[in-house]
């Protein structure tokens, strides 16, 4: 009638069924052996509700039906009655709330991907506070399963990321009143999440798709290694410039990537930034804070290089308050940046850039290139992590090699 399993964090929890919906529980305890006694008192619970013994009212909640069975039908008092869910009106709910989150553009259109990836594989009847870490468990293969957009597997940092948009909504429904105990999230191991390799040279990418064994996924990550030289950026710069011509709907997009790699802003960043925020500095207006929605400041130098081309766009602007906007002087979106980028590397040899990115990735390794100090990088760059400082550390041209150099044995 129960099932007693152990989640990863070591926390023994039990699945069981109650007028048709399967359910779980922690049982609170890491004790094998008390946590087999809960359950045995879970099961002789529900075999008298079965039998007539013990009676609970329909309109009970899980939270009362909990209480109920684990005080051994002793205890009914419990929360107010809640609403029964099924994920897809909790999923839709999540996203209709969108328009009050103090989130990015970006972020809530990858949400709403991960939404749908879950409303598929979990299914969009399925009861909310049926979900337990047995059916994320089952999302997490299921999605292993699965061919990623490039047509290899679906990376475990994407996993990890859809099971937090859980965990957000399962958070949200709570808050809502639908669910009531602990994130089944919390119980789940995830997918172990492989380091990203260094970045890499042109020359070095080309050499090892050479040697061949590649499938296109596994060229196209190499590709997300990429970073360009200095003269290599001028000339996609120069490229860019020379392609934009052409392009009247997208006539940002020169000064646009100039900006991103002098500066080594984010794109969302770049979307922000507003005429006024460029006078011999630039400031970035930072990602805002989702508790006080607040946005944070940085400032990176203005390259007389780069001065030259803002003025030169400034005096063609088309009006309002942001730097880099549509022809109507509306912000920037991801679609329009994303089908501009495109436009300007289609049939080139900059069709093989990943997006507006690799200006940042080439930003801080050109820097580290010409030994420019990582506390100075980490301040240009803005909230850096050792993730991303491992993926350059290894173009500092002299610090390494010193570190061992004071090394002597005396051979």
């Amino acid at each position: 009638m129960a099932s007693l399993r152990c989640a990863a964090s070591g926390v023994y929890y039990v699945e069981f069924r109650y007028q048709g919906h399967r359910l779980h529980r922690s049982l609170e305890t890491e004790d094998e052996t008390e946590a087999r006694q809960l359950k045995s008192l879970v099961e002789r619970t529900l075999k008298h509700i079965q039998q007539g013994v013990l009676t609970l009212t329909d309109s009970a909640t899980t939270d009362q039906l909990w209480t109920f069975l684990i005080s051994g039908g002793k205890i009914t008092d419990a929360a107010p009655v809640t609403r029964t869910k099924q994920l897809g009106a909790v999923c839709d709910e999540y996203v209709a709330s969108f328009a009050d989150a103090a989130k990015e553009s970006s972020t809530l259109d990858t949400e709403r991907h991960h939404v749908n990836h879950l409303q598929r594989a979990i299914g969009r009847g399925t009861p909310f506070e049926a979900i337990g870490p047995t059916e994320l468990e089952a999302y997490i293969r299921r999605r292993q399963a699965d061919k990623g957009i490039r047509g290899g597997k679906v990376k475990p940092v994407t996993i990890g990321k859809e099971l937090a948009t859980f965990h957000q909504i399962w958070e949200f429904a709570k808050g809502r009143g639908y669910v009531q105990g602990e994130n089944p999230s919390r119980h789940v191991k995830k997918p172990r999440q492989s380091q990203k390799p260094p970045f890499m040279a042109w020359e070095e990418i080309e050499r090892r798709i050479k040697r061949g064994g590649l499938g296109p996924a596994d060229e196209a990550e190499l590709w997300d290694c990429l970073f360009l030289r200095e003269s290599e950026i001028g000339e996609f710069l120069r490229h860019a410039k020379q392609a934009s011509a052409g392009l009247p709907r997208f006539p940002y997009v020169y000064p646009a990537l100039a900006f991103c790699a002098y500066t080594g802003v984010r794109r969302s960043e770049m979307f922000r930034c507003l005429v006024d925020d460029v006078h011999g500095t630039v400031m970035i207006r930072e990602k805002k804070r989702q508790q006080d929605r607040q946005i944070t400041y940085r400032e990176v130098p203005l390259h007389p290089e780069l001065e030259a081309v803002l003025v030169e766009w400034i005096n063609a602007h088309p009006g309002g308050q942001f730097l880099f906007c549509k022809n109507n002087g509306q912000p920037l979106e991801d679609k329009t940046s994303r089908e501009a980028f495109s436009a300007v590397t289609k049939n080139s040899k900059w069709s093989v850039l990943r997006g507006y990115h690799v200006l940042r990735h080439s930003f801080a390794s050109n820097l580290a290139r010409h030994g420019v100090d990582q506390y100075k990088i980490d301040e240009f760059m803005g909230h850096q992590t050792d993730e991303m400082r491992r993926r350059y550390r290894h173009l500092f041209p002299e610090d390494r090699k010193s570190a061992i150099s004071v090394l002597s044995y005396g051979t």
